[in-house]
């Protein structure tokens, strides 16, 4: 995963640490986004989640409705 693959995807993760709370991964600098690993990747590449699914101060960048 790099940062060029996420904007293809239309994805702005800039200041953003995608932290996987089930796995020993993070990926990125900045602020904390934590959730589950499959529900990040989905956010690295374009996608919003519901409400519930991640934790973090830019969360609201990241939520479907």
């Amino acid at each position: 995963m790099t940062l060029r693959g996420a904007r293809f995807f239309g994805a702005d993760l800039r200041g953003v640490r995608l932290q996987a709370d089930d796995l020993g991964w993070s990926f990125g600098s900045g602020t904390a986004l934590a959730g589950a690993a499959q529900d990040l990747l989905l956010v690295a590449y374009g996608r919003r989640l519901p409400r519930g699914r991640l934790r973090g101060e830019a969360v609201a960048r990241f939520r479907a409705g």
